[in-house]
């Protein structure tokens, strides 16, 4: 229950103007050396001040929205690309200014052309190369590549640009790479994001700053980061094909932390010496709580992933950081 002085308190803070308390009249005394005074200090209100600050933000607010609406609709026109609709194909020493579905493009040994992926990205294709446009639509576009060599620049979402080659399929996952493609064995070096490998025996993602190979008669190639030895890379290649002692006594001895990768991958492919090389892996990148060298030599496939995600590895294609690949090859 409220006491009267307790209501007279109430009544006066809702109405200073009701009969004052003693006690509430000696606080209010005290603090009036602080109260505000607007004469001291006036508050200047520049009316035509104000307009132009409000002016400013609507101008701001209307330009944030054309850019994103422009974005946006940017977007919307780079990823659709009519079904069947040809390529264009540029250069001096070009030899068509277009390739159709179903067409191929030969280039000389002495010439380069450069061949628009659409409207996501571009490729520069090497003499000697043949090449077959497929399908293309959307954001999906395949392709058959007999021999030669190109150079693709794509900013489009994962899968969007696929190549057939004599040695399984090489996948875009939205970034730029090298690809080299012989009779017997594809060669693909990366420069951003990652690129799958696939046949009928297996798959193989190489990440930004790492090459990887492909043939009929094996699984797809383990990634070699493009900054290791070439003794590495031999000892790698070697003991995917034959499994011998002496290969894989070379890549335990020249590994470094950068290729626990490689390490990792062999072991998942259940080459011979896999307890070595998870003991040496653990070693250069000991493996995260909870995961040891012996379960994933064991071929414990979780403890492998678990591993593997706590390897500062390149990221995937970023659509922020990597926005010039967005533009045309005269912009960047």
């Amino acid at each position: 229950m409220i006491d009267r002085d307790d209501e007279k308190m109430l009544d006066y803070l809702w109405d200073p103007a009701l009969p004052e308390d003693p006690d509430v009249r000696a606080i209010e005394e005290s603090l009036r050396p602080l109260r505000f005074d607007p004469a001291a200090h006036p508050l200047e209100l520049n009316p035509h001040s104000t307009r132009r600050q409000v002016r400013t933000t609507w101008k701001l607010a209307a330009a944030a929205a054309i850019l994103i609406s422009t974005g946006v609709g940017f977007s919307q026109w780079r990823f659709t690309w009519p079904s069947g609709r040809a390529w264009s194909v540029s250069g001096e020493s070009a030899v068509q200014s277009r390739l159709q579905v179903g067409g191929t493009l030969e280039v000389p040994a002495s010439r380069q052309a450069m061949v628009d992926v659409a409207r996501i990205g571009t490729m520069r294709v090497e003499g000697g190369t043949r090449i077959t446009l497929r399908s293309t639509q959307g954001t999906r576009h395949r392709l058959r590549m007999e021999t030669g060599q190109v150079h693709v620049r794509v900013w489009a979402p994962p899968a969007s640009v696929a190549f057939q080659t004599p040695t399984g399929n090489v996948i875009d996952m939205g970034c730029e790479f090298d690809l080299q493609v012989e009779a017997d064995v594809s060669r693909l070096r990366v420069r951003s994001g990652w690129v799958q490998l696939e046949n009928s025996l297996g798959e193989s993602l190489i990440p930004a700053g790492a090459s990887g190979e492909m043939r009929r008669e094996l699984v797809p190639g383990v990634p070699v980061f493009d900054s290791a030895g070439p003794s590495f890379l031999a000892a790698v290649r070697q003991l995917e094909r034959t499994g011998d002692s002496g290969s894989l006594r070379s890549v335990l001895d020249s590994a470094r932390t950068e290729d626990v990768l490689s390490l990792l991958t062999l072991i998942a492919r259940s080459t011979a010496g896999s307890d070595q090389l998870a003991a040496r892996a653990a070693q250069l990148w000991p493996p995260p709580s909870g995961v040891t060298a012996g379960q994933v030599a064991r071929g414990d496939r979780e403890a492998l992933w678990r591993w593997k995600d706590s390897l500062p590895l390149p990221p995937t294609k970023g659509w922020l950081r990597n926005w010039k690949d967005a533009l045309p090859r005269w912009g960047r």
